[in-house]
Formats: structure tokens, C-alpha cells, sequence
């Protein structure tokens, strides 16, 4: 997926500047790539997060509009307030449409695992893929159907089937996913116990009375 935004350079830096541009709607970045000078950029706070909330989310493509020149780029670094969530500041990355890129990508389960169906618990190990491709081959998301996974079957890294033009960059031997035997909880066990554990004769002492 790709989007455009239009971005204006940064005249101040430093804290001061950057807090004032914030109190004002915009988000401080930075442009940079291979054989590119960095720029120092403002964007428009609202429309960077609508950005980042599309289906492609941190993958999607950016063309910035710097003063009528576009670049295509993706964005990395994205800090954020640790408590709002709001983004503080934004690096722009120079990507080209046939020079592959680094991305994580989230992965999603589908399908109905045999092993559920049999009283098992399904455990996602693993969210996202680390991958390599150009920009316009990076997926939104990676499927992966576990119908077929029972009870103590693992699904790993190297199980994932994964869209043409795409490098897989996480190890092979990495756990996705399994179906394990449900746990038993302490109060079950507990019963359990007391069902299993021999009940011991009561022995009622004996003895003679002397007259």
C-alpha cells in the first residue's frame, strides 16, 4: 500500500523548538538513505498517525512531498509518549522499488486447529516474521493455516509458506505456534488427589481392664 504526505522542513531544532512544534499539530522527522543527505522535517500529526493505521501499518509506503519534490520512503523509528501513545518523532527512510528492504510482518492464524477441536490449548509463540523484499512485495500480513496441527504439534518458522519475491530472515528452527494439553488446575488436582490416595484403616487400641 502506498500514501502521500506533504512535509515541510524544520527551520529550529533542539527540545525547545520540537516541544513547540508538537504543542502545534506536528511531528519532527528526518529524512535520510543511501547517498542522501539527511533533512530535517514537520508533518502533520494527524495525518502521519492515519498513516500508520492503514492495513500495511509500519510497512506501508510514503511518498513525502518535500517543497514539490517526492520521495519514497518508509518509516522507521517511531518514537511515541510512553504514557498517550502520541508519535513524537518520525524517521523517514529513502527506499527505491527495486532495492529490497528489512520488515517485520505481522502473522496471523487461520483455520481451525484439529488439536482445539480435541481439547487442546493453542499458544502463539510468535507474532510477527522478519522478512526481505522490495518495498512493493511486502505483505500486509502472512497467513498460516493450522487446521491440520494436533495435540503436541509444533508449527516453526520453516513451515511457512510465503509470498513469491519474499525472504524469510528469522531462523528457520523459531517456534510459531502449538497446540498443548490443557492444564490442570491446582483445585483439580487437588481432588484428584484425595480421589487417588488409599484411605488408611482406623485401628481402635485395645486392652484388658484389671479388676
Amino acid at each position: 500500500m502506498e500514501i502521500t504526505l506533504d512535509v515541510k522542513p524544520r527551520t529550529e531544532l533542539g527540545k525547545g523548538p520540537a516541544s513547540r512544534y508538537r504543542v502545534a499539530g506536528q511531528v519532527p522527522a528526518v529524512f535520510y538513505g543511501p547517498s542522501v543527505e539527511p533533512v530535517s522535517l514537520l508533518v502533520d500529526a494527524k495525518q502521519m498517525s492515519q498513516a500508520l493505521h492503514t492495513e500495511a501499518g509500519g510497512n506501508v509506503l510514503i511518498n513525502i512531498n518535500v517543497e514539490g519534490t517526492s520521495r519514497l520512503t518508509v518509516a522507521r523509528e517511531i518514537q511515541r509518549h510512553p504514557i498517550r501513545g502520541t508519535i513524537l518523532h518520525v524517521d523517514f527512510i529513502n527506499v527505491a522499488r527495486d532495492r529490497k528492504i528489512e520488515a517485520h510482518v505481522p502473522l496471523h492464524l487461520i483455520g481451525d486447529s484439529r488439536g482445539v477441536h480435541e481439547g487442546g490449548v493453542l499458544d502463539q509463540h510468535m507474532h510477527e516474521l522478519h522478512i526481505e523484499a522490495v518495498p512493493t512485495d511486502v505483505p500486509t500480513a502472512i497467513e498460516i493455516d493450522i487446521s491440520g496441527v494436533g495435540i503436541g504439534e509444533t508449527l516453526h518458522v520453516g513451515d511457512i509458506v510465503v509470498p513469491s519475491g519474499v525472504l524469510v530472515l528469522t531462523p528457520a528452527e523459531e517456534m510459531v505456534a502449538a497446540v498443548v494439553e490443557p492444564r490442570v488446575s491446582s483445585e483439580e488436582e487437588i481432588s484428584g488427589a484425595a480421589v487417588e490416595a488409599p484411605i488408611e484403616s482406623l485401628e481402635v487400641p485395645g486392652g484388658t481392664e484389671e479388676a
